[in-house]
């Protein structure tokens, strides 16, 4: 009798495949390029939406095909702010495991199914903490050993994260990451995206949360003062907070606030050259003229990478440049485009701009406190430096002889020919310092603090607030 065996073998090879998406095209290439956009009314036009602060329209990534839209949860944060994270991405590289039916035999010639872990590739954000003016967002990491690092993404707009990370050009090695200069009182949205050697892959899930305003206001002025102007006669300065309500200090008058509502949050204020009015700002380009100071167009309404954090205008004041957080510059009226770092690479985002009146060019400056001259003259710079708190603001010098450079902590950096008056920093602060402002006329300075104190600093004072 022929003895016939049969053995069934099944094997079923599960192939792996991790998905990456490339990253959405730079629109940063247009900073590169002189505009000057035709001249519009004098209202922030281009700001129809209705979120709260923060630069501008924004060009969102699409989500992945086929997945749900994730359910929000509300959770509140030990500082008793309110943060309200997405349930983790259906995305199928975000899940931990994944079922892969393989015919293992029991025994009994018969199969049963088994469980194989495949990396995963995309981020889990987790909620975020958030205190005055900053927000540290953390994530549960990929498990993929294709990823190298973590971009972190943010936006003032569900769904409408800027292009450019807020970490600049080094991906975060960890699972967090602390965003700071960031306007208290105002939601920001967050996504995670892990960086691998071929590129970047999906976003994580969106959080949010809203940074505290842990202090009290000292003056006229709710909410965060951002920003502070000077009179060039040296009569008194002006305040600004982040809903564009201006108060004037000493012999100045105040030429008017925004009295509409912002799609994003003022974030400075720029006198005119005789101090007979002055712009305002906001992150989403937005810009707001008062008293004489004219309108010549701005980027409000208009898709940017980056927020805009800063804004100078030219010597005869018949025009103005914008500033992005990727340096990107945008020009308008007479103001003529003499570079950018728009697409370039930079370790950390820029956090304002000042002219030099000498030379009619224009200085930015990173958090790290690394300075970029356009025909200005490099001075020197806090680049490569350890700071104990990050550079908020540039100030130059009436005669373009120098500038200085002041950080979160009241700390103050003295380059070319200024004159150090002396510094907050070391100093018990009840509010950090937003930004700082030059006496024209005694060649001293102030130092303005997100609750409107004033510091004076071989300048008289005027009052806070």
């Amino acid at each position: 009798m022929l003895a016939a065996t049969v053995v069934a073998v099944g094997l079923l090879v599960v192939g792996l495949s991790v998905g990456f998406r490339e990253p959405s095209p730079t629109v940063g290439a247009v900073a590169k390029f002189a505009t000057t956009p035709s001249p519009q009314p004098n209202v922030n036009t281009g700001n129809a939406a209705a979120t709260p602060l923060a630069t501008g329209t924004f060009v969102a990534p699409d989500a992945p095909a086929g997945t749900v839209p994730p359910v929000p949860t509300t959770t509140t944060s030990p500082s008793g702010t309110t943060a309200t994270t997405s349930a983790a991405s259906t995305h199928p590289s975000a899940s931990s495991t994944r079922t892969a039916r393989t015919n293992k035999s029991n025994g009994t010639g018969t199969s049963r199914p088994t469980t194989v872990a495949v990396p995963t590739t995309v981020p889990i954000a987790l909620a975020p903490k958030a205190g005055s003016g900053w927000a540290t967002v953390s994530w549960q990491p990929a498990t993929s050993t294709a990823v190298t690092g973590y971009n972190i993404y943010v936006g003032t707009s569900p769904g409408a994260e800027y292009l450019i990370p807020a970490n600049g050009a080094t991906p975060v090695s960890g699972r967090s990451y602390k965003v700071t200069n960031l306007v208290s009182g105002t939601t920001y949205f967050f996504t995670v995206r892990s960086v691998t050697g071929f590129g970047l892959t999906a976003a994580s899930n969106e959080v949010s949360a809203t940074p505290v305003t842990d202090f009290r206001p000292v003056g006229a002025l709710a909410g965060p003062a951002v920003g502070m102007a000077s009179d060039p006669q040296g009569s008194g300065y002006w305040l600004v907070n982040s809903g564009g309500q201006v108060s004037a200090h000493g012999g100045v008058p105040s030429y008017g606030s925004v009295t509409t509502r912002l799609v994003a949050p003022v974030i400075g204020i720029v006198a005119t050259r005789d101090g007979n009015g002055y712009w305002l700002v906001a992150s989403d380009g937005g810009v707001f003229a008062f008293g004489d100071a004219r309108f010549f167009g701005s980027m409000g309404g208009k898709p940017i990478n980056a927020p805009i954090v800063g804004l100078a205008a030219t010597n005869d004041g018949k025009g103005y440049w914008e500033v992005a957080a990727d340096g990107g510059i945008f020009t308008f009226g007479d103001a003529p485009f003499l570079g950018s770092k728009g697409g370039d690479k930079i370790y950390r985002p820029m956090v304002g701009m000042a002219l030099d009146p000498a030379t009619g060019g224009y200085w930015l400056v990173g958090s790290d406190g690394g300075v970029f001259s356009f025909d200005a003259p490099f001075l020197g710079s806090n680049g490569g430096k350890v700071l104990s708190s990050p550079v908020v603001g540039i100030t130059g010098a009436a005669d373009g002889s120098g500038y200085w450079l002041v950080s979160g902590d009241g700390g103050v950096f003295t380059f070319g020919h200024t004159a150090f008056h002396g510094a907050a920093a070391g100093s018990a602060l009840n509010a950090p310092v937003s930004g700082m402002a030059l006496d024209q006329v005694t060649g001293g300075y102030w130092l303005v603090f997100q609750d409107g104190g004033i510091f004076a600093y071989g300048a008289p004072f005027y009052g806070a607030g």
